[in-house]
Parts: structure tokens; C-alpha cells; sequence
């Protein structure tokens, strides 16, 4: 023999014989078939935990998103724990991630409440105070009614024509020991103009063609003086005369 033919019979020799299994081959494949059927059990219940974890991460979910959704300290807290729970129950980072977002809109949702409360706690303490310190306030006393004023126009009646000149007034002094008189009524188609002692009066052109009446008023305390304002409507020859100084007026233009 060679040297390789007595090395191979040298390893049959020291290896054990090998022994045909009981019953063929049977058992081997029982045994995996049960191994692989033991796998797919463990890989279904897993499936099974993992889909009712995530379920349950949901529904915590949706829960604290309706807690959230009321703006009180308490549902903030509260919708808070729910989030935290579901981020506990979820499996995936997405998820997680998603809870820790939630959780940070609900704590700023806390500290815009309280700052809000606040705000509107020292305002009402503010307009409290304010109303105890009107209500400790004296209401001023009212000023002593004035018996002894005296006023006095120098004129009762003041008269103008149609057409005044341009600037033209008529002045009327007044007489009071009291220096706060004042002017109120009179129409807006007279212009009243007040001085020390006495006040004017420029009247505007009539152009209704009636003659019209006005009062002026002047007051002093609760005493008053009154002026008649007359004025005369315009006359046919003040008409035609106003009609010529139209024409004139356009002719002039016409030439410039």
C-alpha cells in the first residue's frame, strides 16, 4: 500500500462507527418541523405584543390629545401622563418622539395659562383699587351759586346790510364784575369775535333772499344778555347791480 491508502485507513479505523437512527429519518425531521413551528409561534405572539402595544400607545395618545385640548392647568397636566404613558407603551423612536412634542406644547400651554391668570388677577386687583380709592375720594363740593353779577351790553340791537364790506363789524362792549361772561349762541352765519370787555360781529352776505333775524347770547353764571341781529334781504337794485359785476368780472377774465 501507498502512504495515502494507509492514512485513510488509519482515520476509518479511529472514527466510531455511526449507527442508523431509530425508525429512519422520521424523528430528525418531527424535530424541526416542532422547532419551526415553536419559531413562528414565538414570531407571531411577538407580532401579536408589538401591534397591542402600539394600540395601546394610540388610544393613551388620542386621550391626551383631548385632555390638551382644554385650556385648564389640570387637563395639561393630565393630558401630560398621557403622553408619557403612550411613549412608554410605543416601539418605534417616530412614536416617542411624537409624545416628547405633545409633552413640551402642554407645558407651554401650563405657563401661557398662570401667566394669564396672573395678568388677569393683578388687573382686577388694580381696578380695585382704583375703585376703593374713587370711593374714599370726597366728591368736590359744588360751587356756591353767584346772586350778585351784573352784566350789561352797551348795544340791544345791531343792524346789516345785505352785502356787508368786506371786513366790516360792528362791536358791542359788555359791562360784568365778573370776567368769566362767555358767548353761546348765535347762527353760523354770523362770526362773533371775543376781547377783553366787549366782543364783534361780521355778518356774511344774504343770499336767501328773505330777511333773517339771529340772537346772540352772552352768559354770565345764570345770568344772561341777548342781542338782535338784523339784516336785510338784497334789494333789485342791489340784484342787477351784483348781476353787472358778474358780467364785468367775466369780461376781465375773457381779456387776461
Amino acid at each position: 500500500m501507498n502512504a495515502s491508502r494507509i492514512q485513510q485507513v488509519s482515520i476509518r479505523q479511529a472514527l466510531p462507527p455511526i449507527s442508523p437512527p431509530i425508525g429512519g429519518d422520521r424523528g430528525g425531521l418531527g424535530s424541526r418541523r416542532g422547532a419551526l413551528r415553536a419559531l413562528l409561534t414565538i414570531i407571531v405572539l411577538a407580532c401579536a405584543s408589538i401591534a397591542t402595544a402600539q394600540s395601546n400607545g394610540d388610544k393613551l395618545f388620542l386621550e391626551g390629545q383631548q385632555l390638551q385640548a382644554v385650556q385648564t392647568v389640570s387637563s395639561q397636566q393630565a393630558a401630560i401622563k398621557k403622553f408619557q404613558a403612550a411613549k412608554i407603551a410605543y416601539t418605534t423612536t417616530e412614536k416617542k418622539t411624537m409624545c416628547d412634542n405633545q409633552i413640551t406644547i402642554c407645558n407651554n400651554n401650563i405657563a401661557s395659562i398662570r401667566a394669564a391668570a396672573r395678568k388677569a388677577a393683578e388687573e382686577k386687583a388694580k381696578a380695585e383699587a382704583e375703585a376703593e380709592a374713587a370711593a374714599e375720594e370726597p366728591e368736590p363740593e359744588p360751587e356756591p351759586e353767584r346772586t350778585d353779577v351784573e352784566l350789561k351790553l352797551s348795544e340791544t340791537r345791531l343792524d346789516f346790510k345785505s352785502t356787508p364790506k368786506e371786513g366790516y363789524t360792528q362791536s358791542v362792549n359788555v359791562t360784568c364784575n365778573y370776567d368769566d361772561w362767555d358767548i353761546e349762541e348765535y347762527p353760523d352765519w354770523l362770526t362773533v369775535y371775543k376781547a377783553e370787555a366787549k366782543f364783534t360781529v361780521e355778518a356774511s352776505e344774504n343770499t336767501t333772499g328773505e330777511d333773517r333775524s339771529a340772537v346772540i347770547t352772552v352768559v354770565c353764571a345764570s345770568v344772561e344778555a341777548t342781542v338782535v341781529v338784523n339784516q336785510n334781504k338784497k334789494s333789485l337794485t342791489q340784484k342787477l347791480k351784483d348781476k353787472g359785476n358778474e358780467k364785468l368780472k367775466k369780461i376781465k377774465g375773457q381779456d387776461n
